[in-house]
């Protein structure tokens, strides 16, 4: 009996690989991409995972709660059990195994590499041309530009016809020697007219003035006080004070009545065009009857008063005194704050 050969199998025909053109006109091989895997098989893959483990996890939570029911019938399958495992331990490969076969594969993976580099001829690599010299460039022919505009020169300026020369310029005038005088006089504006300085006397030296003669708008605001004071001592308050200053509330002058009552004064040395206002009244008030314990509230004043604030007095019970009638309680034709004819507001 024959035996037949088997005919030999004619290599396969290596297919192409793909080149790019570089300069010089020489090809390289085209690098194969390596396949990356997507991110929706990756997701994939941890749902699954997850799908798992969610499971296991719930398989293992009803096991342990049947084998608290059942002790005995889980003790009888753990013993079953444990040949299962044993065998499938035995089965599965060991570390050793993978690892070499790991190994085997890495160096067979080299081999290839090393045969297809040896198989691959060499792509050549032209050089880049030279770029031209400066000696290698053709010269420039004569007529390859048009003649252009003279050049001027310091003998013959140039005169495009559009622009005129410059004067030359003139020199300027000497200065004057005589002091300059202007033709208008400028107008001065009129100096304000100072104010008369406020007259500043002592308590002492207020008891020796008539108060009669006085002139209350002339007094500076510690003066008017002293001078209401004098005021009060003058028509039967022997202890009338001043204890105004910082942290007074309100209070000016402290004085008793000739019946008796304590008398609270507040001074407020004012001008003309300044009048005292239903907030003044009203600063007063909330302190005069709590804190001093007024059993009479005086506002004295060298202006007016507005009608807001009267009307306040009048409500509160505070006796207003304005510059009239306090001119009339100094010369003694006006009643005092507390004396017969009198009235609120």
């Amino acid at each position: 009996m024959i035996d037949e050969v088997a005919p030999a199998r004619e290599p396969l025909a290596e297919e192409p690989i793909p080149a790019r053109v570089v300069r010089g006109g020489a090809r390289r091989p085209r690098r194969m991409r390596r396949a990356r895997p997507t991110v929706r098989s990756g997701s994939l893959a941890v749902v699954l995972a997850a799908a798992i483990l969610t499971g296991l996890a719930l398989a293992f939570q009803g096991f342990a709660r049947w084998a608290g029911e059942h002790p005995g019938w889980a003790v009888l399958l753990g013993l079953a059990a444990v040949p299962v495992l044993y065998a499938l331990l035995r089965g599965m490969p060991h570390a050793r195994d993978l690892r070499r076969a790991a190994r085997a594969g890495m160096a067979e993976a080299e081999a290839d590499a090393l045969a297809a580099t040896r198989t691959a001829p060499p792509v050549p690599v032209d050089d880049p041309a030279d770029p031209p010299t400066r000696t290698q460039q053709p010269p420039l022919r004569g007529d390859a530009f048009p003649p252009g505009p003279e050049e001027p020169t310091l003998a013959a300026p140039f005169h495009d016809g559009r622009t005129a020369p410059l004067p030359e310029p003139e020199a300027p005038a000497p200065y004057a020697t005589e002091p300059y005088a202007p033709d208008w006089e400028p107008e001065l504006e009129p100096e304000p007219e100072t104010e008369a300085e406020a007259v500043a006397l002592t308590a002492a030296e207020l008891d020796g003035v008539d108060l009669a003669t006085l002139d209350f708008a002339a007094l500076d605001p510690d003066t008017f006080e002293e001078a209401v004071a004098a005021l009060c001592r003058r028509d039967g308050c022997a202890d009338a004070e001043t204890v105004g200053g910082a942290g007074d509330l309100g209070a000016d002058v402290l004085a008793t009545a000739p019946d008796g009552r304590r008398v609270v004064i507040q001074c407020k040395r004012y001008g003309p065009e300044n009048k005292v206002g239903s907030q003044d009244l009203q600063r007063f008030g909330g302190t005069c009857w709590s804190v001093h314990g007024a059993q009479l509230a005086v506002l004295v004043t060298t202006s007016e008063f507005t009608a807001p604030a009267e009307e306040y007095a009048d409500s509160c019970g505070i006796r207003c005194v304005d510059g009239t009638e306090l001119t009339a309680w100094a010369e003694g034709t006006g009643p005092a704050p507390w004396g017969p004819g009198a009235t609120l507001g």
